[in-house]
């Protein structure tokens, strides 16, 4: 708990440091995102790159603690380095989805190759290990372990929906980076009552990693909130949006990965509830009307309220009510 509490701190610091210094990097390299009138709500030339300083405070607060603190210590070196070795294939992946976000964000790149990237990202982290190995059928009791190559699979589609489910939600100022906020903070909870509860070492020590990887996100949005609030002074940016989506998804596939209960599948679908529910809804919308996947518009959950005369502030607290709620269920399911 303390370790979680102490990475969720640093990453939050360092965010709320590092974010100026970043905002005027974005305005002298004029990576600036322009009001449009139909999809874009801001009035005013907002720097993007936000991206930037999320990675640098994930980047930053893991480090010391996995370095610099006896749990950390204990992790990494964990059975021989179960973990440890595999723990660089997470920080590349990051890395890969920072710089093509960056890249995305000054020059926009083709969906084909932006998806490229995010499985190659997701490629590195399912590869070294990190994928769903066991299955339970609601409410019956039963389990089994999958497949390698559908533990696998699963693995990949969940990590890419949940990274452009992130990339989509992102369209009033401050909504992805509050919503990035509250589920990491209630994932990191839900990781710590899991491993309490686990009698088998590898899965505690996942659940224990999975709080790790949470709390730096939670942390780092909640540093880079304070200048991402209405009237927003930067924006995620692709890479900002992409690299917290990546990391909840990752912290939720450790804790579903070897997870005995369908009760945890139900906990990480809650604390994600909206970001899953708006993009399942945009999916099956774009696909019965033909249109790409891809195809920017102005649908979103957020649009509705805003068409129907919610503000901006308003909109992102009323949604963020909505996702508290989920996440207090979540919690008290996965306590009972």
């Amino acid at each position: 708990m303390l370790t979680s509490l102490l990475v969720f701190a640093i990453a939050g610091v360092v965010a709320f440091l590092i974010t100026p210094p970043v905002r005027r990097v974005a305005e002298r390299f004029d990576v600036i995102d322009k009001p449009d009138r139909r999809r874009k709500h801001h009035r005013r030339l907002v720097p993007l790159w936000g991206g930037l300083a999320i990675f640098s405070a994930l980047l930053v607060s893991l480090w010391i603690v996995l370095q610099y603190t006896s749990f950390g210590q204990v992790l990494v070196t964990y059975r021989e380095g179960y973990f440890g070795t595999r723990l660089p294939f997470l920080f590349f992946a990051v890395f890969l989805i920072t710089c093509v976000g960056l890249l995305d964000d000054r020059l926009p790149l083709p969906p084909k190759v932006k998806l490229l990237a995010q499985l190659s990202a997701v490629g590195l982290v399912v590869l070294a290990g990190f994928r769903i190995e066991t299955l339970q059928l609601p409410w019956v009791g039963y389990w089994w372990h999958l497949w390698p190559g559908i533990g696998i699979f699963l693995a990949c589609v969940w990590l890419i929906f949940v990274i452009n489910a992130f990339n989509f939600i992102d369209g009033l100022d401050g909504l992805a980076s509050s919503q990035a906020l509250i589920s990491g903070c209630a994932l990191t909870l839900g990781a710590l009552l899991l491993a309490s509860q686990s009698q088998d070492m590898v899965t505690r020590y996942q659940c224990f990693l999975a709080a790790l990887v949470s709390a730096a996100a939670a942390g780092a949005a909640l540093g880079f909130w304070r200048f991402n609030h209405f009237p927003a002074k930067i924006f995620l940016g692709d890479a900002g949006s992409n690299v917290l989506g990546f990391l909840l998804g990752f912290a939720a596939l450790l804790l579903v990965g070897r997870a005995l209960s369908f009760e945890v599948w139900i906990f990480v679908c809650l604390v994600l509830g909206w970001p899953i529910f708006d993009t399942a809804q945009v999916i099956l919308r774009r696909w019965r009307r033909g249109e790409p996947i891809s195809k920017a518009d102005n649908r979103h959950g957020h649009h509705f309220l805003l068409q129907r005369g919610f503000t901006n502030s308003a909109a992102v607290a009323f949604i963020d009510m909505i996702v508290i709620v989920l996440c207090v269920i979540g919690l008290v399911i996965l306590w009972l």
